[in-house]
């Protein structure tokens, strides 16, 4: 039983080594903060477009402001927040 442990956590080990070069890590970063930009500028022009920018005007985020929202929604789902 604790050999089969061993094992199990050795190749768990010998798998986690196996990750990204540090050069693509910063181009995923790089993407994945463009792609997040993208979605706020997205987010802001479609609140301006529905008039309700700087500030919401209906609920459930009535009174916050535009950007906020936008910024929270694209954490969350940057491809497809505000499609």
């Amino acid at each position: 039983m604790i050999a089969k442990g061993t094992i199990i956590l050795t190749i768990v080990l010998l798998l986690s080594s196996c990750g990204k070069s540090e050069a693509e890590k910063i181009a995923q970063q790089k993407e994945e903060k463009e792609l997040y930009n993208r979605c706020v500028s997205l987010g802001v022009k479609y609140f301006k477009e529905i008039g309700s920018y700087p500030t919401l005007k209906s609920a459930p985020n009535k009174g916050r402001h535009a950007i906020e929202v936008a910024r929270e929604r694209c954490k969350k789902a940057p491809k497809t927040a505000f499609l």
